[in-house]
């Protein structure tokens, strides 16, 4: 009877947080397709006819061909920055046992914790000082700055359960210390890399803070500034059509993550385990 009870709780506050989390997604999602009168008088209920021009409407108003040109562009430059650098970095420290790796480790991991709104102004003034105040470049060397110490982590921590007798195996067979990296630690550590790929390319897509701060042209805009900018302007009272951009930006993280969260779950904790 307790264990009953115990399992029936627990399905009580699983469900809650189910509800919690997917219930405002599902609103959005439902409201996409209203017209503004159902909108207005009928919130929560379902539409009487799919609206599917609220997307094209969408999709046009914010110019999304640019904004997701810009913001792929933006993405994939940082997120291949952030791996290759980030792999060298503790691929060195876990090979070599540098003494202060760990020091510096815990240097980087210290910088995680400071928010973005409190060096804000310091990276836009570091910008402007290097003329990289606009455009991409300067948004992009931003991102894989601040990517490079949870990157470093999670690779650190499968770089170092690697057995150092495969280094040495493969360096008495005339490998070469980028032979041992490319062949050796990358290969051994496709869940880590799985795992910064995703958590980064979630963050990097979503950030907003910096991307509106640092990006003044609104050509050079990622598409969640470009939203953000025509729902408080073209569409600040068309809440439906502005619903329907919002879905757009969401649809390629929703893939991506449905498609990749058991290499993102699994890496995460193998990464944990073996740092």
């Amino acid at each position: 009877m307790k264990k009953r009870l115990e399992k029936g709780v627990l399905w009580l506050v699983l469900l809650i947080l189910l509800v919690v989390t997917l219930g405002p997604i599902l609103w959005v999602v439902i409201s996409s397709f209203k017209t503004r009168r159902e909108m207005l008088t009928s919130p929560w209920s379902f539409p009487e006819t799919m609206q599917w021009e609220n997307y094209t409407k969408a999709w046009e108003k914010a110019n999304f061909t640019v904004l997701l040109k810009n913001s792929v562009v933006i993405t994939g430059i940082s997120l291949l920055l952030m791996i290759l650098l980030a792999s060298m970095v503790a691929f060195a420290i876990t090979r070599y046992r540098l003494k202060l790796g760990r020091a510096v480790l815990m240097y980087m991991l210290v910088g995680q914790t400071i928010s973005t709104g409190m060096i804000i102004f310091p990276i836009v003034i570091m910008l402007r000082e290097m003329g990289l105040d606009s455009g991409h470049v300067g948004l992009i060397l931003t991102y894989t700055a601040g990517g490079l110490p949870f990157a470093v982590f999670v690779m650190e921590g499968f770089f170092a359960g690697i057995p150092y007798e495969m280094y040495e195996a493969a360096q008495m067979d005339g490998a070469s210390e980028l032979s041992l990296y490319r062949k050796i630690a990358l290969p051994l550590a496709k869940p880590a890399l799985a795992t910064v790929l995703l958590y980064q390319f979630m963050w990097v897509w979503n950030e907003f803070v910096l991307a509106f701060t640092v990006i003044s042209d609104t050509r050079d805009r990622t598409i969640i500034v470009g939203l953000y900018s025509v729902v408080n302007g073209a569409l600040q009272t068309d809440y439906v059509t502005a619903f329907a951009g919002a879905v757009i930006v969401s649809v390629p993280i929703i893939v991506i993550y449905l498609v990749f969260q058991k290499y993102l779950i699994q890496g995460l904790v193998a990464g944990a385990v073996k740092g």
